[in-house]
């Protein structure tokens, strides 16, 4: 009787898993086909770095969250974006280290900046550290444009100000 018991919770937690799976997966999915849908030619966005969002995300925030967030909607269809996210500082920095571990930030945002003079380029890629776009992204996360733009656009002002 007790290797029935065993047998049968093992058995039951398997089915539960996979069921946490299919829905994480969907979830997953969702993320990433947003993330595409909104890529445009500015800020471009591979397939795998989708991807990678999405499964960091759901693995990191977990669905649950990220539906009580409005990322993603209870039937794991994409939701309102990340434009009106507000999430708590610990699930805004968890978001914003997957953002950068998935894909290069820096490259992203500095292939948009193509057009400017060599020396703004460079001055660019010195100020735009790594914890720069951190705090940019950990704010945009938190709802607070204002903190995530005052790093950020300090660091591209001085640039711009200073011609490099």
């Amino acid at each position: 009787m007790k290797i029935r018991t065993i047998g049968a919770t093992a058995v039951l937690a398997l089915a539960l898993t996979a069921c946490g799976s299919g829905d994480d997966d969907a979830a997953s999915k969702a993320i990433a086909d947003s993330i595409m849908d909104s890529n445009d030619s500015t800020f471009e966005v591979t397939q795998e770095q989708a991807d990678c969002v999405g499964d960091g995300m759901v693995e990191d925030i977990g669905s649950d969250q990220l539906v009580e967030y409005g990322i993603i909607t209870e039937d794991n269809e994409s939701g309102d974006g990340i434009e009106s996210v507000k999430m708590s500082e610990d699930d805004a920095q968890s978001a914003a280290d997957v953002m950068q571990d998935c894909a290069d930030i820096k490259e992203i945002f500095t292939g948009a900046m193509q057009d400017l003079p060599e020396e703004a380029q460079t001055c660019i890629d010195e100020k735009l550290t790594e914890d720069v776009l951190n705090e940019f992204l950990v704010a945009v996360f938190m709802d607070d444009q204002a903190a995530g733009n005052d790093g950020l656009m300090g660091a591209l002002t001085e640039c711009m100000a200073a011609g490099g």
